[in-house]
């Protein structure tokens, strides 16, 4: 699980509990049906009209799988199986068969398949697999983007929600005793304005920019892929290997000769 991401989860909800509270000693003011219906049920109509439906219903899967899922990356790890790799592709590319179920990384586990085969050369098998990480990196953020143009609506319809609460004030007044009518009616419409910036700025732009930075690390680890298997498939020294793995992260992600 990502506890970072639900600690987020976890502080946000509680800051916006500790302010409604703060305002109010009848939280249940605070829950209105038609401002509900009209920030939530116009969200997702506007999302279903931008996107196909069954798309939308996958985003579900993206947040559990994507946010909330474990999904740190361990570059070290991955840096000491692709030496791994070429200290077994040193006794024949036929042999690195072997080793493939024992890598824990989709990615790297396709890429040690394509080169074991000895079937396509190291140009083929370059261009392969640039064109798998490109179709993750669309793939990602696709998903990443539709978090962010969902992300726009729900203000929208909170100020929709709104104005139809004013209209119905205005209506009121005029009538007998409208100026005690003014006051709490006047709450009432502003509470989906309040619904539609904290679904907006608490949820859906939040997972869009988690997604987007998660997407780049996945990608920065896949052309490390990339670039390590094509220089085992080129019998690269493996001196040379380890320290070019390690000119793509930070020197607290490196691996030591020793740990080599």
């Amino acid at each position: 699980m990502n506890f970072s991401s639900m600690i987020g989860i976890i502080l946000g909800a509680s800051v916006i509990y500790s302010a409604l509270h703060a305002t109010t000693d009848h939280m249940e003011m605070f829950l209105d049906f038609h401002g509900i219906l009209i920030v939530c049920g116009g969200t997702a109509a506007a999302a279903s009209i931008c996107f196909p439906v069954f798309k939308v219903l996958t985003l579900l899967k993206v947040f559990f799988l994507r946010v909330l899922g474990k999904n740190k990356l361990n570059y070290q790890d991955v840096i000491n199986q692709i030496i791994e790799i070429n200290r077994k592709a040193s006794t024949g590319l036929g042999n690195l068969a072997e080793i493939v179920p024992t890598l824990k990384h989709d990615f790297l586990r396709e890429a040690t398949t394509l080169i074991s085969g000895g079937i396509l050369n190291e140009s083929e098998i370059r261009e392969i697999l640039e064109q798998r990480l490109k179709t993750v990196e669309t793939q990602y953020l696709q998903e990443a983007n539709m978090f962010r143009i969902i992300g726009k609506f729900p203000p929208a319809f909170g100020l929709l929600a709104t104005t139809l609460g004013m209209i119905g004030l205005l209506q009121k007044v005029g009538q007998p005793d409208s100026q005690k009518l003014i006051g709490p009616a006047m709450s009432i419409g502003l509470i989906g304005t309040l619904y539609g910036i904290t679904l907006a700025n608490m949820i859906f732009i939040p997972i869009a920019e988690n997604l987007t930075e998660r997407t780049h690390e996945e990608i920065a680890i896949r052309r490390m892929i990339i670039d390590g298997i094509m220089r085992i498939k080129a019998q690269s020294n493996p001196i040379s290997l380890r320290e070019h793995l390690n000119s793509f992260v930070l020197p607290k992600d490196r691996v030591v000769r020793k740990a080599a």
